[in-house]
């Protein structure tokens, strides 16, 4: 009996469902059918994609190009070179050497004024050995005849070889060589050429100033850093150095006196 009441319901809700479908499916059918004739309709109306394209690339007429003309520069006509150019002609760029005839003649020639300015610089060079020489030896003369008088008795005023003084030993040093001194130490400042206290040469006269202010005191270099001459303190002719205090604090200038290189020695 309860299958019975159980089954009844079963077949009624079957029956139900049957005839909804049945009724839902002529409708879906015409809701696809609108759907179609809807989407033809809108293709219908627009342009076709092909169609779209050709329209844009769809050239355009060219249009005339902008040209702007430049100014053109005159020619310039290089003048006519004349047949037979010349050195240093105004319209030529390079000179014209014409080429020698005869190469042995213009070797023989070169070597014969070579041979002639060797001839001429010869006696040249020759002469300023020789001066070279003649003062190198005149100088050391100087320094042989100063040392003749080393140990002579100083005596002021004096100028023999018995006592001298300062200025007495110097001018008979130099009267062997031709040259006339003054007796006297200012008036032998007088005479010759300034000479840098670093540039000293044989022979050359140094003046200090002792009791004045003019110079008072003369000696004469004798080289490596040393003087001969008659000290008034010592009483003799004799060397000093040059850097010695005393002489160093007085010293004045130096003098440099020309020598005729003349030997009067035996004459006096």
């Amino acid at each position: 009996m309860n299958r019975r009441y159980l089954l009844l319901p079963l077949v009624l809700l079957s029956t139900l469902l049957n005839a909804d479908s049945q009724r839902r499916e002529p409708s879906l059918f015409l809701e696809y059918e609108r759907e179609v004739t809807r989407s033809l309709v809108t293709t219908e109306d627009e342009l076709s994609p092909f169609q779209k394209i050709v329209t844009k690339l769809t050239p355009t007429k060219p249009q005339t190009p902008f040209v702007v003309m430049l100014p053109t520069s005159p020619t310039v006509t290089s003048p006519a070179l004349p047949d037979k150019p010349s050195i240093g002609h105004n319209t030529l760029p390079y000179l014209v050497i014409n080429k020698p005839t005869s190469p042995q003649s213009n070797i023989s020639k070169i070597c014969s004024d070579s041979t002639a300015l060797s001839s001429n610089f010869a006696p040249e060079t020759k002469s300023k050995k020789s001066i070279i020489e003649n003062i190198t030896s005149a100088k050391e003369r100087v320094l042989a005849r100063a040392k003749e008088f080393l140990g002579t008795p100083y005596g002021f005023g004096n100028q023999n070889a018995l006592q001298t003084d300062c200025s007495g030993f110097t001018q008979q040093v130099f009267r062997q060589f031709g040259v006339s001194l003054p007796h006297s130490a200012a008036e032998q400042a007088s005479l010759g050429i300034y000479v840098d206290a670093n540039d000293l040469q044989v022979g050359d006269l140094l003046f200090y100033q002792t009791y004045k202010k003019e110079p008072s005191h003369v000696a004469i270099y004798a080289g490596d850093g040393q003087i001969i001459h008659a000290s008034y303190s010592n009483k003799r002719v004799q060397f000093d150095n040059i850097d010695k205090s005393y002489y160093k604090q007085r010293f004045m200038y130096a003098k440099r006196i020309a020598l005729n290189n003349s030997d009067t020695a035996g004459n006096e």
